[in-house]
């Protein structure tokens, strides 16, 4: 019988000791001191005008908001794909904190969030006063990674990757720069193919085309995709020669968009629009696609009697 009551005791104690570290761990370090639900950051996605976002190895992009749009600073001023840092934004501030994983300063640097050791810090701006500021680390699983607050210990798991935060800025360059929208032009001319638009349907000016043939060049022709920002100075050079190829689209008012591709190496063409000041970066693949357009490649075969 005694036996039995000192068992009990010592099992009603270690409880006893158990419950005192968990309440000291609450109160002295302020581990899962909010409810698990609570918003791991706390701020209005509405009210951002910029997000700088930095790597532990010294790489720094800025995305700065200009009226409606997101610009790139760091790239040329080149713009952003707006619904990308929109969707940043929303999930960041959509992100539970849920249960801390740890709240030392040792933790943090193994989770990879502290301030001196870490993968990204982000810095949320309203009007040039940081509105959230928190350390992104190593991934906690599936889409999740390891994060912290600035200025806090704990550290959580939050539904945010960091591919959804790189620091490079042709991930978040709009890649539809390049692209015309079909029913705003009126004309486009290659050398001597010239497709001309009649209510929604496309010819080619003094002859028949092939549909499908046709329909392939408009694509080549109207979805241009950049894949990033070049330096100017090294860019420019490029078309001080005739370029390797030139295309003009008129617009339904009469305004003229010229598009010309110069060759900087093999994988890559240059791209340069009379409708911006930058030079464009884009994949070999769709300048040679159009280097390929022939208009007696377009027109329809006469079949032999």
């Amino acid at each position: 019988m005694l036996k039995r009551v000192i068992i009990i005791a010592t099992a009603l104690l270690a409880a006893q000791i158990a419950l005192a570290v968990f309440v000291q761990l609450r109160s002295g370090s302020g581990l899962n001191a909010a409810p698990p639900e609570a918003p791991f950051l706390s701020f209005d996605p509405a009210k951002i005008t910029a997000v700088v976002i930095s790597t532990g190895d010294g790489k720094t992009l800025t995305i700065e908001k200009d009226g409606a749009a997101w610009l790139l600073r760091e790239a040329y001023s080149a713009p952003a794909e707006s619904g990308q840092v929109e969707e940043l934004l929303r999930k960041a501030a959509g992100a539970k904190q849920g249960l801390a994983v740890a709240a030392t300063k040792e933790a943090a640097r193994r989770f990879k969030t502290a301030d001196d050791q870490f993968e990204r810090r982000i810095v949320f701006k309203a009007g040039g006063t940081a509105a959230a500021e928190f350390y992104l680390g190593g991934a906690a699983g599936f889409r999740q990674s390891y994060a912290r607050l600035a200025g806090k210990d704990e550290v959580f798991s939050i539904p945010l990757s960091g591919y959804e935060a790189e620091a490079d800025a042709d991930k978040w360059l709009d890649k539809s720069l390049g692209r015309l929208k079909r029913d705003e032009l009126a004309k486009i001319t290659l050398a001597d193919i010239v497709l001309v638009r009649q209510d929604k349907d496309w010819k080619l000016e003094g002859g028949e085309a092939d549909p499908a043939k046709l329909a392939k060049a408009l694509d080549q022709l109207t979805g241009l995709n950049v894949q990033g920002v070049l330096d100017p100075a090294k860019a420019a050079p490029l078309f001080q020669q005739a370029p390797a190829l030139q295309f003009t689209a008129t617009k339904n008012d009469g305004a003229a968009l010229s598009f010309a591709l110069a060759k900087q190496d093999e994988k890559q063409y240059v791209l340069k629009m009379s409708s911006s000041e930058l030079h464009f970066k884009i994949g070999s693949w769709q300048a040679e696609e159009l280097l390929k357009l022939k208009r007696a490649e377009l027109l329809t075969k006469a079949v032999a009697p």
